[in-house]
């Protein structure tokens, strides 16, 4: 049995869309997963993300694991949580529609597979309107504070 705390489970966190912010076509959207476990654990390395529409559906979604972006581009660390406490990803996207797309899909709802897990959450709501068939580059999960951009913004709600 290892030591140290256990992998956050996907059952005890909580989403949100905790920040958005946009200049020159590219998006760049954080967000938080919140743990409700009674006791410390860990979230480590990149989540999968897929986006889904008003009817829960899946959207074309293509994930790359941190890009080109400053704000995805971190190497990934070990984040301990709290109850209570938040673990962050930042999701940049272009929202310039490239070949032949004329609009790009927009979801209102984002699912989100913590890291090393195999089930997911959903956040609601998470309007993103990726082109480029879906393109989200990814960071891995990061801290509250010592990161690049741990929240650009606030979104109502």
């Amino acid at each position: 049995m290892p030591s140290g705390p256990a992998r956050c489970a996907t059952t005890a966190l909580s989403g949100s869309v905790t920040g958005s912010s946009g200049a020159a076509g590219t998006i760049e959207t954080t967000v938080g997963l919140k743990s409700t476990s009674a006791t410390p654990c860990v979230l480590s390395g990149y989540p999968g993300l897929q986006l889904l529409d008003s009817a829960g559906a899946s959207l074309p979604t293509q994930v790359v694991r941190k890009g080109g972006y400053s704000f995805t581009s971190m190497v990934p660390t070990t984040v301990t949580l709290s109850n209570g406490q938040s673990a962050y990803f930042n999701i940049g996207y272009s929202d310039v529609p490239v070949g032949g797309e004329r609009s790009c899909p927009s979801s209102t709802s984002l699912e989100v597979t913590p890291p090393d897990a195999t089930d997911h959450l959903v956040v609601v709501p998470a309007v993103l309107s990726p082109c480029g068939g879906g393109e989200l580059v990814v960071s891995p999960v990061f801290p509250a504070t010592g990161s690049n951009n741990a929240a650009t913004g606030t979104v109502g709600g």
